[in-house]
């Protein structure tokens, strides 16, 4: 026996369509548990797609799948007691988990993936918007630049601040001032294109990225569209309120080549925007529109 399987928790997991992706999202970076093949009898199952990623071997035949990864502990989530009794004469039913217990093992993995996806969305999303938070935002904006220094590519930043919105606070409540947060980040979703991020920084507050730009003219016409949408009146729960925005653009890599960089040229241009009447929009550099 080698020293990896003396370190690790060799298993072989039997019913990749049943459960394997949970257990392969839980495991892969467990270091005492070593997932070694994954098999199923459907060879489109995402789990064997996902395990080909990461170099563990996928099979559609359980004989080649024991004979490959022995010694290991199989884990059949079929739910097929013949599968388990023949890994049994193969491994030695110590090391086959089937029947009652896989389901159960499954069932726990499963709720285990669904919480830990939780836990990251509420991590990286803003509660009220859903719209990703700082934090997502940075991450978003550092693989844009990866992204866009590799192709020789570039991308926008927008800055958008809502004019006025103390007031609506002041005069209707925080109830309805949350409600046109919401509303606001549907409307600047709107639009952008999927491949777009659109993000709450907190506050009145929220960026976009826009990416594979070609032209300014292009970013020009999603800052006025966006302007246009958040300038219509806003009617939430029977009140008739209203804002505008304020925005700054800057582009990768002409305004910078740090996040820091790009956000304060974005925000210096929101600044701009505003101290210009509100309500429009300001490019970042010696540009002023």
């Amino acid at each position: 026996m080698t020293s990896e399987s003396q370190s690790n928790q060799r298993v072989l997991v039997i019913g990749a369509g049943r459960g394997g992706t949970a257990m392969l999202d839980l495991f892969l970076e467990d270091p005492l548990i070593k997932i070694v093949g994954i098999i199923d009898v459907n060879p489109y199952a995402p789990a064997l797609a996902i395990a080909a990623k990461h170099g563990i071997q996928s099979f559609t035949d359980l004989a080649k799948a024991i004979e490959a990864c022995r010694p290991c502990l199989a884990f059949n989530l079929t739910a097929d007691e013949n599968v388990t009794s023949y890994a049994a004469a193969q491994l030695g039913s110590s090391n086959v988990i089937g029947g009652f217990q896989a389901r159960f093992i499954w069932k726990v993995v499963t709720r285990l993936k669904q919480t830990n996806e939780h836990i990251l969305k509420l991590a990286q999303h803003d509660i009220l918007t859903e719209l990703p938070n700082r934090t997502l935002f940075y991450d978003r904006l550092n693989q844009a630049m990866t992204r866009a220094s590799r192709d020789k590519g570039s991308f926008a930043i927008l800055f958008i601040d809502l004019d006025d919105f103390k007031r609506v606070n002041d005069t209707f409540g925080h109830d309805t001032g949350d409600a046109l947060l919401h509303e606001a980040a549907r409307r600047i979703t709107a639009c952008v294109r999927k491949s777009d991020t659109v993000a709450r920084m907190g506050g009145d507050e929220f960026t976009v990225i826009i990416s594979n730009v070609l032209t300014q003219s292009s970013v020009e016409r999603v800052a006025k569209k966006i302007i246009a949408s958040l300038a219509s009146q806003f009617e939430l729960d029977g009140k008739v309120c209203s804002v505008s925005a304020s925005i700054g653009i800057a582009f990768y890599p002409d305004n910078g080549e740090t996040a820091a960089q790009l956000i304060k040229v974005a925000d210096d241009a929101m600044y701009s925007a505003k101290y210009s009447g509100k309500n429009c929009y300001r490019f970042g550099g010696n540009w002023l529109f």
